[in-house]
């Protein structure tokens, strides 16, 4: 064999060696910490993109850590917001908090309870270490989890508690719904296309899945300035901290790294629903689900 042949070999058989060792070491952090750049536990291995993303926009549940947060949640929680988290008489339902649905290991959670939060022990609550904070932010994750449609333990609830006046008085006024949609044009006979569970879907997450636009679907322009040229406009591809791509009415791609002196205005169709999610509450949800399933 030559000797740089047999250089390669031994490099390749080193290189193996060392990868082996690396992967069999846990996790930074320890269990339930967050992964470093996260795949595994409910969302890994497969599922489609949302099932693959990582910890930065994902928080993947680790079932031990969930275990352990649930015996945690029990000792300190319960009482005030139910088995599920869903609320009771005491306390909100913690499955639709946005402290909740913000968190990340326990990054908004931490902070709150080392603050100051009631325990049903009577001890301070920050007295609960970090470890201890990601095993209770587990174990709540894994309960918004098991509300999704893919989860299990879903089926489906009767939707249709709402009361259709209210809805229609929230549609018109404090909601503005009717600034953007009309009941005799976009959303004529809607109650007759959809059952109250995608309808509630719909108006809640209305953008398409990625990839899923199809043809006539609404896109997120964007416009693009950059210190010196013109304005570029086109289909929004890409859009981070550091980075802005589109693709023009040409199919043309253009990408940017983001600067203080490069102008980017993004002109998103779906933004006032995002922006619903921040203030609608559980009562506006079903009174506006029983107001649209009217519309037949």
């Amino acid at each position: 064999m030559p000797d740089s042949v047999a250089l390669w070999v031994r490099r390749a058989a080193l290189i193996g060696m060392v990868a082996g060792c690396l992967g069999a070491q846990p996790p930074a952090g320890g269990p339930g910490a967050p992964p470093p750049g996260g795949r595994g536990g409910r969302g890994g291995g497969g599922g489609g993109l949302l099932a693959q993303a990582g910890a930065a926009d994902k928080q993947v549940v680790d079932e031990e850590a969930a275990e352990r947060g649930k015996k945690i949640y029990a000792a300190e929680c319960v009482n005030c917001h139910g088995n599920s988290a869903r609320g009771g008489q005491n306390g909100p339902d913690l499955v639709r908090s946005l402290v909740v649905l913000h968190d990340r290991y326990g990054s908004e959670l931490g902070p709150i309870l080392k603050k100051g939060h009631p325990l049903q022990s009577g001890a301070p609550s920050a007295n609960l270490n970090s470890t201890q904070v990601q095993e209770l932010s587990h174990f709540l994750h894994a309960r918004v989890g098991d509300t999704l449609r893919t989860s299990p333990l879903f089926h489906a609830q009767n939707v249709l508690t709402g009361d259709a006046k209210a809805g229609e008085a929230w549609f018109n006024g404090a909601g503005k719904c009717s600034q953007c949609h009309s009941v005799t044009a976009d959303l004529k006979g809607i109650g007759a296309k959809y059952d109250p569970v995608d309808m509630q879907q719909k108006f809640l997450f209305p953008k398409p899945a990625f990839g899923r636009g199809g043809r006539g679907a609404k896109q997120t322009m964007v416009t693009v300035t950059p210190p010196s040229g013109p304005a570029v406009t086109g289909v929004l591809d890409k859009i981070d901290d550091f980075n802005v791509s589109l693709r023009d009415k040409d199919g043309e791609y253009h990408g940017w790294t983001r600067t203080p002196q490069l102008k980017v205005k993004v002109d998103d169709p779906f933004q006032a629903h995002a922006d619903l999610l921040e203030r609608i509450s559980d009562k506006n949800m079903h009174d506006i689900t029983a107001y649209l399933e009217t519309l037949k």
